[in-house]
């Protein structure tokens, strides 16, 4: 199964949503067409990955009709950092709206409920077809798998079946998955396109970014400058997206690396209005 969902967006731009059964990365796939094509914004989403990737190559577990894999395609007008971080905001509005679920940020990467991650997001950019460089925003979301299936991650990684105390959401959602994954691909297709808008008109969601994130206010250890490792305490995020560190040399920039965490959790609040 495989085929284009095309959405429109309010300025009128075509959106389309390159939706497969399965893929071995949605991420190659949006390279793929991004290098050969002129399509200006777009998704590539599957209901499973056969060699899915996260951070530095690791990895990441796309089985099949359990979560939505997706990557999004947008001109990255220097905003690699930024939307990197930023389309954690996108996966918080689909899961609250979706699964009322009150998700929460690790930096840079990680989104979490209950204390456990539920989605990672890895953005990478690339030169196209027309020279101009473009933003691939992969995003991973554990929507269907139990328990079990994690294996020796099930103490820290969770799914939005396991969080959601809504039994007849659950009970609907689990009725026919692969409808539900696509209509998820879609919804969040939307999303980071608006978030995508709200970057290019200049707009500062950081704020919005900030009052979910879990690192502010915990000892953190980072990769040093030169190698080896440094800590401190995670005071604030950058307009660029980088983590500021208060370390016993002073205010430290962190960029989009490595940081493990320890401690604190502040407020959140909403960014993106219902469907």
């Amino acid at each position: 199964m495989g085929g284009v969902i095309t959405l429109y967006t309010k300025q009128g731009r075509l959106l389309p949503c390159f939706f497969h059964a399965s893929l071995s990365s949605t991420g190659s796939e949006a390279k793929r067409i991004a290098r050969e094509s002129g399509e200006e914004r777009f998704s590539v989403a599957a209901a499973e990955q056969t060699a899915g990737r996260g951070r530095e190559g690791r990895p990441f577990l796309s089985l099949r009709d359990r979560g939505v894999y997706l990557s999004f395609v947008c001109e990255a007008k220097g905003m690699f950092t930024r939307f990197g971080v930023l389309s954690a905001l996108a996966v918080r509005a689909l899961l609250e709206e979706y699964f009322e679920l009150d998700a929460r940020f690790k930096w840079p990467n990680d989104v979490v409920v209950q204390g456990k991650k539920i989605c990672g997001i890895l953005p990478e950019s690339i030169v196209a077809s027309d020279g101009r460089r473009k933003l691939v925003t992969g995003v991973g979301i554990n929507l269907f798998e139990r328990e079990e299936e994690f294996g020796g991650l099930s103490d820290i990684a969770t799914s939005a079946v396991l969080c959601c105390k809504n039994d007849a959401l659950k009970h609907e959602f689990e009725g026919d998955r692969r409808a539900f994954i696509m209509d998820a691909s879609v919804r969040l297709t939307e999303l980071l396109s608006r978030l995508a808008d709200l970057e290019a008109r200049g707009e500062d969601l950081i704020g919005e970014y900030k009052d979910c994130l879990v690192t502010l206010g915990r000892k953190v250890l980072f990769a040093a400058e030169g190698g080896g490792a440094s800590e401190g305490v995670a005071e604030d995020v950058a307009p660029d997206g980088a983590l500021l560190v208060r370390t016993c040399r002073g205010l430290v920039r962190v960029g989009w690396g490595e940081v493990t965490e320890q401690e604190g959790l502040p407020s959140s609040r909403r960014v993106f209005p219902a469907k």
